[in-house]
């Protein structure tokens, strides 16, 4: 049975992969030996070698797979596409020169080589249509496309290699699911060339320097040529639709970017800009490069799939086709958004000491992160001036979007932290740099930190009567320099109102925690703000409850994951109705993208809502 697997097609992927690696290392040492870690930035690219002798080694070995006298014979004009990228990198010319050279040998591959595209198949028909001379040019043509495309991706590290992987595995996929259609040779090359390419994806950085791109039009040709061994000879509808859709998948999702850009005008979009790879937009808005290839791996993944499916609905009419292309479109698109802005990037600061302020559909937050929210917090309170402080969860945003007057409260708020999954979410969608949460309950916790640092004390006001007297007691436990100025319940009647501000007035709290349920607490924080004279106030909500330890908050992970609203509602079914302000901050979300964007100077924008805030 082990033999069966060693000599089976997978198993020749293992171990075409195990020698890549193996070739990989050897390489490298090879390179440290020779440059040095410290070295000349010498461009050099080994990926190519690397894949073209891995190929070799295994096509020199006696029955290691389908017979056929070509395939060890096109790693010949493979050799000459790394002398053509060795020459275009040392000595860089214009794109047309290196198309022409990449054409001429297509054409050696296409003449000498048996790698030519003979037919054609009509799509959505049962004809065919034979090439004759025209094979050649549009072999050449081809494989000059796809080399050319490779090596424009092989800026990013590890691209080739991983797009070849999961190219060369589809491939094979497809030649099995249609073996009436495909080659054997095509089946064995495709899985081989995956073999060889799939470690690369790790060793790539290592593999290349000076920002040489030679192998990537290696591994391009190469997967056109697996591409035309074993799909175009018998069917040009397999050729046409899953290699382009592969190998456009560092290009495809660039429109996505674009698209952003055309909402407002065609013209909106410089001319150097559309030129421009996807990679090269990514990196200028933050993405660091593992995370580029980490989305234009994705995105190839999902096109793989697509282009599988395809084959399976290949005896369907055209309509079905044809709808499924159009649902996978939609689906591709908006799922490559949501993760792309997902992913988390540097958070852009504001000039000076003022944290950067940001509007969230028409409501300000400001873009801090726990540890800056409290220094800000501790200037308000060395400042000795009355300040607000607003936690925005997805429900206050959305109490904000619908209320003006509590619009406005929060829009004054001298500091609005982002509180809950929902706001990052938006945010993110929105391309706003918003990217840490600051939870309620994390920043009593802290206030009451730097409270106790500062010598100053803190009052607690809001709650079930004898929350908050607990919660004073768990918090002085953990910081046994705190000092309570006073602890009071929510449940005071109008008539008492006078007695509670004069209260807190004597105590003189550096902070005042006002744990009412929003909206009231900041109704009420405001109405008195000036009044009270206290250097911060916050409305808490419920986390007088949580800190006292009469509820329990949810494990770190579920924290951490963004999901901790989902542990709260299945502890209290009755904050279900609360739970709606999280798809209608998505759809207003998803509406806010369709809108035209208004042309606005971002710098003035930043300093006119600062000065606001103040």
């Amino acid at each position: 049975m082990l033999a069966n697997l060693l000599h089976s097609d997978f198993g020749l992927f293992a171990g075409e992969a195990f020698l890549a690696l193996m070739l990989g290392g050897a390489l490298l040492a090879v390179r440290q030996a020779v440059l040095g870690k410290d070295g000349p930035r010498t461009r050099l690219d080994l990926t190519g070698p690397l894949t073209l002798l891995a190929l070799l080694l295994l096509f020199v070995r006696p029955q290691s797979g389908p017979a056929s006298a070509n395939l060890p014979g096109v790693l010949v004009p493979a050799a000459l596409v790394y002398l053509i990228g060795l020459v275009f990198g040392y000595r860089p010319a214009p794109w047309v020169w290196r198309g022409i050279a990449l054409f001429v040998v297509g054409l050696i591959a296409a003449q000498y080589h048996g790698v030519r595209i003979a037919t054609l198949k009509v799509p959505f028909a049962e004809s065919w249509v034979e090439l004759g001379a025209v094979g050649t040019v549009l072999t050449a043509l081809w494989l000059a496309l796809f080399a050319g495309l490779f090596g424009r991706a092989a800026t990013i590290p590890g691209v080739p290699a991983g797009v070849a992987a999961l190219g060369g595995l589809t491939f094979y996929a497809i030649c099995r699911l249609r073996e009436d259609l495909t080659t054997p040779e095509g089946a064995f090359f495709a899985l081989m060339l995956a073999g060889a390419c799939l470690p690369q994806v790790f060793l790539a950085q290592h593999l290349r320097r000076g920002g040489a791109t030679s192998g990537g039009y290696v591994i391009g040709f190469l997967v056109g040529v697996a591409s035309i061994i074993g799909a175009l000879k018998n069917t040009a509808l397999l050729v046409a639709v899953v290699p382009l859709l592969i190998i456009g998948a560092p290009l495809f999702a660039a429109y996505c970017t674009y698209i952003a850009d055309l909402r407002g005008s065609w013209r909106a979009v410089a001319h150097a800009r559309r030129l421009r790879h996807l990679h090269e937009i990514l990196l200028e808005q933050g993405y660091s490069p593992r995370q580029v290839l980490q989305i234009i791996l994705g995105g190839t993944l999902f096109l793989c799939l697509l282009a599988i499916v395809l084959v399976l609905l290949i005896t369907v009419s055209f309509v079905i086709k044809l709808l499924a292309i159009l649902i996978a479109a939609v689906a591709g698109l908006t799922l490559f958004y949501v993760v792309l802005r997902m992913m988390p990037r540097p958070i852009q600061s504001a000039e000076g000491d003022q944290p950067l302020s940001v509007s969230l559909l028409g409501v300000k937050v400001h873009a801090v992160t726990m540890p800056q929210a409290l220094a800000q917090a501790e200037k308000f309170i060395r400042e000795d001036t009355p300040h607000m402080i607003v936690t925005s969860d997805a429900s206050g945003v959305m109490r904000a979007v619908d209320d003006p007057e509590f619009r406005d409260i929060v829009n004054r708020a001298d500091l609005v932290t982002p509180d809950g999954a929902g706001v990052i979410l938006s945010a993110r969608l929105l391309n706003i740099p918003l990217e840490a949460r600051c939870s309620g309950c994390d920043m009593v916790v802290g206030l009451c930190g730097v409270a106790a640092e500062l010598g100053r004390s803190v009052y607690l006001l809001g709650g079930a009567p004898g929350v908050a007297e607990l919660a004073g007691k768990k918090l002085q436990e953990q910081f046994p320099d705190l000092r309570i100025a006073g602890c009071r319940d929510g449940y005071f009647k109008p008539e008492d109102e006078p007695e509670v501000l004069e209260e807190i007035k004597r105590t003189r709290p550096a902070v005042l925690f006002v744990a009412l349920g929003i909206p009231r607490q900041e109704k009420w924080i405001r109405e008195h703000l000036e009044e009270l004279g206290v250097p911060v106030s916050v409305g808490i909500g419920g986390s007088l409850d949580v800190i006292s330890g009469l509820k329990k908050r949810a494990p770190v992970w579920m924290q951490r994951a963004g999901i901790e609203w989902l542990y709260r509602v299945a502890k209290e079914p009755s904050r279900l109705p609360r739970l709606a302000a999280l798809p209608r901050i998505v759809v207003l979300t998803f509406a806010e993208l369709l809108r035209a964007p208004q042309p606005v100077d971002s710098a003035d924008s930043i300093r006119q809502s600062q000065e606001n805030s103040r």
